[in-house]
């Protein structure tokens, strides 16, 4: 199944999803998350509930809340990786008429690679935590953040029985770049 370029849903005024195309589930299947499909998943929940960590939702809601009072679009660059690819979206945010939020992801580049168990979904988890940004996917080794692959060799993660859950966060870049979008309104 070949993923979609454009992925677009809606909110209302709450963050909750209200519509979702047709990109949205191909999406959602393609990446082994069929509770996300409508009509059993999405409609009618918190789009931040769908976040990885409450650092990255309270940031995308500062975001939602920054676009409906302002009534201007943002698009900033996330990363939506799979394991065996690391994907560059960009994300637009804008108002929606008469009201609420139209969100867009379009994807910009794909880079093809190895398969990374530690971002297979369906993986057991060890023992301990792994933090990686929810933004861009770097990890965090030793007070620094480098790509996965390089944290999976520098930490000999694969040499565990089980790697660690991986929670999330937002590196010190995404988190600047995100609230600098935010003092610009």
């Amino acid at each position: 199944m070949e993923e979609p370029t454009i992925c677009t849903y809606e909110l209302d005024d709450d963050a909750r999803i209200i519509w979702v195309d047709a990109g949205w589930s191909v999406f959602a299947e393609a990446n082994r998350a069929p509770e996300l499909v409508p009509p059993r998943g999405a409609l009618g929940q918190s789009a931040l509930s769908c976040v990885a960590d409450r650092t990255s939702a309270l940031l995308y809601a500062r975001l939602f809340e920054r676009v409906l009072q302002t009534q201007t679009s943002i698009t900033l660059p996330i990363r939506c990786d799979a394991p065996a690819r690391r994907r560059y979206l960009n994300l637009t945010i804008e108002p929606r008429t008469p009201t609420g939020l139209r969100i867009q992801t379009t994807l910009v580049r794909t880079e093809e690679r190895p398969p990374v168990a530690l971002l297979d979904r369906d993986r057991p988890d060890g023992d301990g935590l792994l933090k990686m940004c929810g933004w861009c996917k770097s990890v965090q080794v030793a007070g620094r953040w480098c790509e996965v692959e390089d944290a999976i060799a520098e930490m000999r993660l694969f040499e565990r029985d089980r790697p660690p859950h991986v929670t999330h966060g937002i590196c010190p870049r995404c988190n600047e770049r995100v609230l600098r979008e935010l003092d610009c309104a």
